[in-house]
């Protein structure tokens, strides 16, 4: 019978290696074994703060706002991992993200838009109007419900004579913005803070489109917000 050869000096060759995990690697900012993340702790709460939205601001959160402007570059590759842009401006300590747009492509939506109704509309143009009229030096702009209230009743068809339920769908217009955060709660009741970020969200060509379609459905189907107003207008 013939045997196999024996190696020479089998005593003398190097083990080979295992394959190390890469979970064994551990990483500088880990907050748990099995945590991968690469940003520090600080950073990332500001990444989901964005993510949450409405919106992070440099006065609100300072902690959040430093670590934004420390990390940003690995901030904006995280957000665009998730489809989504990041709007930055430095001179108003204001940051919000909004979806990622290809003209040649559908890309998901990875956040949630807020449906605008020809109330809502209306409104928001009305605030942002308010906040461009400002002076530079003026700084916060506020204002009252009850010029929220005149703005927004013309827009009441005069053939709708239910007051309550209009009265109803402006409150209703109200709590949503100031549930986004656009209008700004303050020590006087029913008065409000317009927030900056408005302006911001509503550019010049938005605003140039909101404004025409709001003009046609004022003189076309919807006349004026009769009493089947519904949520079918342009999200925010």
């Amino acid at each position: 019978m013939t045997q196999s050869p024996r190696r020479a000096h089998p005593d003398l060759l190097p083990p080979v290696p295992e394959a190390e995990s890469a979970l064994s690697t551990p990483q500088p900012h880990a907050l748990t074994p099995t945590d991968r993340g690469r940003l520090p702790e600080s950073s990332r709460r500001a990444l989901v703060k964005l993510v949450q939205g409405p919106y992070l601001t440099r006065d609100a959160h300072p902690n959040l706002w430093s670590a934004l402007l420390a990390d940003e570059d690995s901030i904006r590759e995280r957000l665009g991992d998730l489809f989504l842009d990041i709007v930055l401006d430095l001179e108003a300590g204001l940051a919000f993200v909004r979806p990622m747009t290809a003209p040649d492509r559908d890309l998901p939506k990875t956040i949630r838009s807020i449906p605008m109704t020809f109330i809502d509309t209306a409104l928001l143009l009305h605030l942002r109007e308010l906040l461009l009229r400002a002076d530079a030096g003026a700084g916060r702009v506020f204002v009252g419900r009850d010029e929220i209230d005149d703005h927004l009743a013309a827009y009441r068809a005069e053939e709708n004579t239910d007051h309550v339920t209009y009265s109803r769908r402006i409150n209703a217009c109200v709590e949503k913005l100031k549930k986004a955060s656009i209008l700004l709660t303050t020590n006087e009741e029913e008065r409000y803070e317009i927030s900056p970020v408005l302006a911001m969200v509503f550019d010049a060509d938005a605003v140039v489109a909101v404004t025409a379609e709001l003009r046609r459905l004022a003189a076309g189907e919807a006349t004026a917000v009769s009493s089947t107003d519904d949520e079918s207008e342009p999200a925010w």
